[in-house]
């Protein structure tokens, strides 16, 4: 005799039968491990695809806060305040704030900055290098793509001494708050 094993509510509603029936079953539980996991991975990917919270700019605005990688447009309300107010973010999370503008005179440090973090991935144990690094290089990823290819190209054709100095300085740790 074949027995049908029902996956509609019969006599219970849609939320009891979830919970009671379908919930505990260990076929449905194994089915929805890949599922689970792939919508996991998309929201991730997403997440890494819109990092780059910055405002691009043609130009300065004189009224802006020059930082190591970006212009700070409203330093005292900053998304990530400091203890003693202002911004207590990293120069590395600069870019994921809407507060930043980011304009031509930055490109070539950001592009060494990418550039930068790209040589450490090979240098460091990849588990340190995810925690530390990918993030920040996440997002400049994401600013490499909206300039496009000629635009970073020509950026790191164009870095300074000034813009090694800086992105050593913030590698180092010697310019985080």
């Amino acid at each position: 005799m074949n027995t049908l094993h029902r996956r509609a509510p019969g006599q219970n509603s849609q939320a009891t039968h979830d919970r009671v029936y379908t919930l505990t079953d260990p076929q449905v539980r194994q089915d929805a491990i890949p599922v689970i996991a792939e919508a996991a991975e998309a929201v991730v990917t997403q997440a890494r695809a819109t990092v780059l919270a910055a405002e691009l700019r043609e130009r300065a605005d004189p009224a802006d806060q020059p930082t190591a990688t970006a212009d700070c447009h409203d330093y005292d309300n900053s998304p990530y305040p400091g203890p003693g107010g202002g911004c207590g973010a990293s120069f590395l999370m600069c870019l994921a704030c809407p507060n930043a503008r980011i304009h031509p005179a930055h490109h070539s440090r950001l592009a060494h900055l990418h550039h930068a973090l790209g040589n450490l991935r090979t240098a460091l144990d990849l588990g340190q290098w995810d925690r530390q690094w990918e993030d920040g290089h996440a997002r400049l990823e994401h600013l490499k793509a909206q300039l496009g290819t000629a635009v970073w190209t020509r950026a790191l054709a164009d870095v300074t001494d000034t813009d090694r100095e800086l992105i050593a300085l913030l590698l180092n740790g010697d310019l985080d708050p």
